[in-house]
Order: structure tokens, then C-alpha cells, then sequence
């Protein structure tokens, strides 16, 4: 009972020309000139970042409570 695939699986999706394509006409709109994209890649999701951990302890820490009425 062996199952073939039709698709090879993927460790990473592939960036596409087409891709490329939206995210210089993106980015050239925003700005209002043309752009080059040198280089592009997925991130991968790896859990909260260092940054936004250490923004929330900061919110978090300002917020003083009154334990007196």
C-alpha cells in the first residue's frame, strides 16, 4: 500500500516572480518611486521575538496599583 504524491513536499515556500512582482509595485506605491528588491525570504515563525517579550514586560511593569482605599 504505497502512496505517491503528486507534489513534492516543500520544507519552504518558494517566492515567486509574480510575487516579486506585487511586492515592487507595493512598495514603489507606498513610496512614490521605483524600487529594487535585492534579496527576499520568508521568515519563519519561531515563536515570540526578543523585542516584543521585552515590550510587553515594559507596558506591563508601568501600570502601578493602589492597594489602599
Amino acid at each position: 500500500m504505497e502512496e505517491t504524491l503528486s507534489e513534492p513536499i516543500q520544507s519552504e515556500p518558494k517566492i515567486t516572480q509574480e510575487l516579486l512582482v506585487i511586492m515592487s509595485a507595493s512598495i514603489a506605491a507606498y513610496l512614490g518611486k521605483n524600487v529594487r528588491i535585492r534579496r527576499a525570504r520568508f521568515i519563519s515563525n519561531q515563536g515570540p521575538s526578543s523585542w516584543s517579550q521585552l515590550g510587553r514586560v515594559s507596558i506591563q511593569s508601568s501600570h502601578t496599583f493602589s492597594t489602599t482605599k
